[in-house]
């Protein structure tokens, strides 16, 4: 049976100041686990802004920048137009990065790059995270919602409103423009992926799942199916809130985040 955590809270707590702040590690004191972070779709690296201050001393968080998305990147120079693609490249950039121990965080689209990106250094046999961490997304063997059937910016912006952006968005036209836009191309991009069932194996480290309870794009059943793909510990944690449980509950989240990855960090230096 899946051991599952669920939590109701009340709290409202404050976002904290943006920006992480890199430690130095002097002698004698242990290095900091890397979290490679990965964000969802029309997201950047910025989605991860104030992370490194929330989970404090030890966690060395670092926001991972995507390449430039675009269906149509035969035209757009510099562009992937495919999830291989995007997987490929980002696989590449991170590599000399990921030799020491780290761990991976995605949330919505980000967790199914963060997977593709720990199964590629697994057929290369190169070092995997010390825990896989998912947020808001399905089980990558289970078909995906088809969310590219409607992409006007009336439909995409309901998309980013579940986020709790489209308020703060609208006051600023040409950066709603810019966000869905990046969404659009987000959303037809991943809609290329398609889960090869033969070339994977499941991941030899915890797998560490957050859901949100209200979550209307991700069932629960879906984010419990991650079980297939951990060879060894799992976790489901329900959260309350939807899609972006994260942005709703920050306290409860980051203490729950940053207990699961130094469970994992302290498990892998003993």
């Amino acid at each position: 049976m899946v051991p599952t955590t669920r939590y109701t809270t009340n709290d409202t707590a404050s976002g904290a100041r943006a920006g992480t702040a890199r430690r130095v590690v002097v002698r004698g004191e242990t290095a900091p686990l890397r979290l490679f972070c990965f964000h969802h779709a029309g997201g950047s690296a910025w989605s991860f802004a104030g992370w490194g201050h929330r989970l404090g001393r030890g966690i060395d968080v670092v926001p991972v920048s995507l390449p430039p998305r675009s269906a149509s990147a035969a035209d757009s120079p510099g562009s992937v137009g495919t999830m291989d693609d995007l997987v490929r490249e980002v696989a590449g950039r991170l590599a000399p990065a990921l030799d020491e121990p780290h761990a991976f965080y995605g949330h919505s689209m980000g967790a199914l790059i963060a997977y593709e990106v720990a199964q590629r250094r697994l057929a290369a046999g190169r070092r995997p995270p010390v825990c896989f961490v998912t947020g808001a997304h399905r089980a990558p063997h289970l078909p995906a919602p088809d969310l590219t059937t409607d992409l006007s910016d009336t439909a995409l912006e309901l998309l980013l409103g579940l986020g709790g952006a489209g308020r703060l968005l609208r006051e600023d036209p040409r950066r709603m423009r810019d966000v869905v836009n990046r969404l659009r191309q987000d959303l037809l991009v991943g809609a290329t992926y398609r889960y090869p069932a033969a070339e994977r194996r499941p991941l030899p480290c915890p797998v560490q799942v957050f859901h949100g309870s209200d979550d209307p794009l991700v069932p629960t059943a879906h984010a419990a199916a991650w079980e297939r793909h951990a060879a060894g510990s799992f976790s489901l944690r329900l959260m309350p809130g939807g899609h972006f449980f994260h942005k709703e509950h920050k306290e409860l989240f980051f203490g729950e985040l940053g207990r699961a990855l130094r469970a994992a960090d302290a498990a892998h230096r003993r």
